[in-house]
């Protein structure tokens, strides 16, 4: 899904593509994770001999085989047509021409960006929150009657996706029992730094935002208890700010502030809609009696890896 956005549906379908991108994602983390292991002055010439950045190099002279034909298309298409009247793409590809405005940039490097940026961030929340939904099946109907109501009123639109307001808040509760990492918003004193209650951060100092408050039972009650209807209920008492892609201090999942996740409504809306046709289209639940656990890897917090599931054609007759 997150592909048809960035490079268009025809490129997006494409096996070679799906599979690029994929790989990618997975050798640049692997990538990073072992270069990370050698002292910060040795990077810039330890990383041309790491095999997982070495075959980086190599996906990366891959996808420009891929994607420059396309950029060289457009732009055919642009030189033939009279200014102003060309035909405008919605994806990527088209915004990131339309923000550097004739400025040089490296779009072929940007659109890796997209896909390592989106990918494992987007499936895994997805990934976990049909999890989560599995494990708590009496929910199903009523979020099957949500989505369809909203789209038998709105059909597959902003608005209709906007009306599935218990598969929203379903989704932020996966979202503050397991975030992608147990803390948020990383950074490095570039100075000291004086707190206000006088505790000086020294220059140098990697410094996080722990994640515990979204287990606080002073902000949550009974916190470590998957409730679908949470975040619903605090909407209907008129709380307006906190649907999937809102932020808050209780809740910093997309971070908070100026480093806040830019992609969050992307995001939240395309986890949604696969959601929403999943619970539609199939019968889902888990396969055998093992509960999945989250996996906790350094910071990390990732979905079961050996969680497996059982899917069926609905039959809507």
């Amino acid at each position: 899904m997150s592909s048809s956005v960035f490079v268009g549906p025809e490129l997006a379908r494409s096996p070679k593509w799906q599979e690029l991108t994929l790989a990618s994602t997975l050798n640049t983390f692997m990538g990073v994770r072992s270069l990370r292991a050698w002292p910060s002055f040795l990077r810039p010439l330890v990383h041309w001999f790491l095999p997982e950045l070495r075959v980086c190099r190599e996906q990366m002279r891959r996808a420009r085989l891929i994607l420059q034909p396309i950029f060289d298309k457009r732009a055919n298409e642009k030189d033939t047509c009279k200014t102003g009247q060309h035909a405008k793409h919605e994806d990527a590809i088209q915004w990131m021409e339309d923000v550097a405005a004739g400025r040089p940039y490296d779009a072929v490097a940007a659109q890796i960006a997209f896909a390592i940026s989106a990918m494992h961030t987007t499936s895994d929340l997805l990934k976990q929150a049909l999890l989560d939904i599995c494990m708590h099946p009496e929910i199903i109907p009523a979020l099957r009657e949500e989505a369809t109501q909203a789209i038998r009123e709105s059909g597959w639109s902003t608005a209709g996706v906007f009306k599935m307001q218990l598969l929203d808040s379903a989704i932020k509760e996966t979202q503050r029992l397991k975030p992608g990492s147990l803390v948020n918003l990383e950074r490095k004193a570039l100075r000291d730094v004086v707190l206000p209650n006088g505790m000086v951060i020294p220059r140098g100092t990697n410094i996080a935002i722990d994640s515990s408050m979204m287990w606080d039972a002073e902000i949550y009650p009974d916190p470590l208890t998957y409730d679908p209807y949470r975040f619903l209920r605090l909407r209907e008492s008129g709380n307006s700010t906190i649907a999937l892609a809102s932020t808050s201090p209780e809740h910093i999942a997309f971070g908070i502030g100026k480093p806040i996740c830019p992609g969050r409504f992307f995001a939240s809306n395309e986890i949604k809609i696969a959601l929403a046709k999943i619970l539609l289209s199939y019968d889902v639940r888990l396969a055998g009696k093992v509960k999945p656990k989250v996996l906790e890897l350094g910071f990390e917090m990732l979905s079961d890896p050996e969680a497996r599931l059982e899917v069926r054609k609905r039959s809507l007759s």
